[in-house]
C-alpha cells in the first residue's frame, strides 16, 4: 500500500509519475479511491506548462475533423486557438440557390478564431477546459453567421459577431425602437439557415407569457451536421417577430453547445456528456477533498498552503491596483478577507 504522505511520490498505482510538467508538491497526499485506484488530487500538483506540454494534452482531445485547437506562443505567453474550415458564410454560394453543391466539394476558407491565453501555473484539467470552451465560442461564431435574414431583396445575418457595437451604442434609436409590429409567423418566412429556409411546424400558447413554437430546418449538408433536419422547440414570452427571432438563435446555440459536450474528449472520455452522472461526479469530489480522505500531515498542510497562495497571489492583473480599490470601496470594503494575498497591490 503506497503511505499515505510521502516527500515524494515517484510512483503511483506502480506506475511512474506520467508528465514533467505536473508533479506533487512535497508531502502530497495519496487518496484511495472507490476503484481501489490510488491518486494524487490535482490541487496538490504544481503546473509548469510549456508549448510541449500543452500540445501534449491536446493530441489527447478529439473533437470534429472541421475544428482543430492548437497552441502557440508569442514571447513567453502560451495561448490556444481554434483553426476552422468552413465554408463562407457569406458568399453567394451559401444560399439556398445553390445548395446541391456538397459541403465536402464547396471551396473552404482557413479561419482562426480569438486567442485563449494560457497560464503556465494553469491545471491541467483547466487547460483542457479551455480548449472545451475555444470550441464552443468557434462554433457558436459559425451559427450565429449561418442565420440569415431576408429584408426586401437583401439579405443580414442580425446575429453575427461583427457588427459595429460602437456605432450601435452612438444610435440606440436605430437599433431599440420596438414600434415593429411584425409577428412571428411573418418573419419566419424570412429566415434561412444554412442555405435554406425554415417551416414553422406549429405554435402553442402554454400561457400569456409563454409561446412554444416548434420549426424544422430543411438543411441537409450543413457542415455542423446536428442541425441536418433539425426539429427544434423553444419558447418566447410572446409572439413578436423580435422574441421569436431570439429564441431561436438561443435554441441553435443550445443545439450546438450540447454537440461539443457530447463529442469534445479527452483520453476518450467526454467528460461534460450527460452520460456523465453528475451525483456521482459530487462523490468522487468528496472522495478527492474531504479532509478526512486527503488526511494531510502538518508538513503537507504547510506546502499545500504555500502552493494555494503561490497560485492565487499571481491571478492579480498587474497596473490595476487603483481600479481594484475603487472597485471594492464601490461596495463599501476597504479590505477584502483575502488581502493577504495582493500584498502591496491594494
Amino acid at each position: 500500500m503506497p503511505n499515505k504522505n510521502t516527500h515524494s511520490i515517484p510512483f503511483v498505482n506502480n506506475k511512474k509519475w506520467q508528465y514533467s510538467y505536473e508533479q506533487p508538491i512535497s508531502y502530497a497526499p495519496l487518496v484511495q479511491l472507490k476503484n481501489n485506484n490510488w491518486v494524487v488530487p490535482q490541487h496538490f500538483l504544481r503546473y509548469q506548462h510549456t508549448l510541449e506540454s500543452v500540445n501534449t494534452v491536446l493530441e489527447n482531445i478529439d473533437f470534429s475533423a472541421h475544428f482543430r485547437v492548437v497552441a502557440a506562443q508569442q514571447n513567453e505567453q502560451l495561448y490556444l486557438q481554434v483553426a476552422v474550415l468552413s465554408p463562407d458564410n457569406y458568399s453567394n454560394n451559401s444560399t439556398s440557390e445553390s445548395n446541391s453543391e456538397s459541403n465536402n466539394t464547396r471551396a473552404k476558407k482557413l479561419l482562426f478564431g480569438r486567442r485563449w491565453l494560457v497560464e503556465k501555473n494553469l491545471p491541467t484539467s483547466e487547460l483542457i477546459q479551455t480548449a472545451f470552451l475555444a470550441l464552443k465560442i468557434a462554433r457558436e461564431h459559425e451559427v450565429r453567421e449561418l442565420l440569415q435574414l431576408t429584408h426586401k431583396g437583401a439579405t443580414s445575418t442580425p446575429f453575427n459577431n461583427h457588427h459595429d457595437l460602437s456605432l450601435m451604442a452612438q444610435n440606440p434609436e436605430l437599433v431599440s425602437n420596438n414600434s415593429d409590429q411584425a409577428s412571428a409567423q411573418s418573419v419566419a418566412k424570412r429566415l434561412i439557415f444554412a442555405g435554406m429556409g425554415i417551416e414553422l411546424k406549429n405554435h402553442q400558447v402554454i400561457t400569456s407569457e409563454q409561446h412554444l413554437y416548434t420549426l424544422e430546418l430543411n438543411c441537409s449538408d450543413c457542415q455542423l451536421n446536428e442541425f441536418n433536419n433539425k426539429t427544434i422547440a423553444f419558447l418566447t414570452t410572446d409572439t413578436s417577430a423580435n422574441s421569436f427571432l431570439h429564441g431561436f438563435i438561443t435554441a441553435l446555440v443550445a443545439i450546438s453547445n450540447e454537440y461539443v459536450s457530447e463529442h469534445f474528449k479527452y483520453k476518450n472520455f467526454a467528460r461534460f456528456s450527460k452520460q456523465v452522472i453528475a451525483e456521482q461526479i459530487g462523490e468522487l469530489s468528496i472522495a478527492i477533498r474531504s479532509p478526512d480522505a486527503v488526511g494531510l500531515c502538518s508538513m503537507g498542510k504547510q506546502h499545500a498552503n504555500q502552493l494555494n497562495f503561490e497560485i492565487d497571489s499571481t491571478r492579480a492583473p498587474q497596473g490595476c491596483g487603483q481600479v481594484i480599490g475603487g472597485f471594492l470601496a464601490a461596495h463599501g470594503i476597504e479590505q477584502p478577507e483575502n488581502a493577504h494575498l495582493y500584498e502591496n497591490y491594494l
